[in-house]
């Protein structure tokens, strides 16, 4: 019968850096991490997310650097990442819109009613 040795995990942060790294990782600040939508988020906040995940879907299926769609869209490298992590508060939906445009000639935004379901 073989006995098993524990692997070694020295490489995996102690209790204090995890903690540290969650922190910074959770401020709404930090530069490199996307932006939840809240579920109870209002029509121009989801259409803004909506538009933001088109450009970032756009990025992903022509395999473009962000230096190059920064580019076609005549923005800054940071605005384009402001949109790529969906920094909704930092865009009108006019602006976001004229951006998808120009990358998605063929674009049309529409609008839908939400219906609720009554249960009796």
């Amino acid at each position: 019968m073989k006995v098993m040795k524990k692997k070694d995990i020295s490489f995996f942060p102690n209790e204090e850096e995890l903690e540290k790294a969650c922190k910074e990782l959770s401020d709404p600040n930090y530069p490199r991490s996307n932006i939840v939508l809240p579920q109870d988020a209002n029509p121009l906040e989801r259409s803004k997310h909506s538009l933001c995940k088109r450009v970032l879907l756009h990025k992903q299926k022509n395999n473009l650097p962000v230096e190059k769609l920064a580019q076609q869209i005549n923005l800054t490298i940071p605005e384009v990442e402001d949109i790529l992590f969906a920094r909704i508060n930092r865009f009108t939906l006019d602006r976001l819109v004229s951006y998808v445009t120009n990358l998605l000639p063929i674009f049309e935004l529409q609008i839908t009613e939400k219906r609720r379901e009554i249960s009796l």
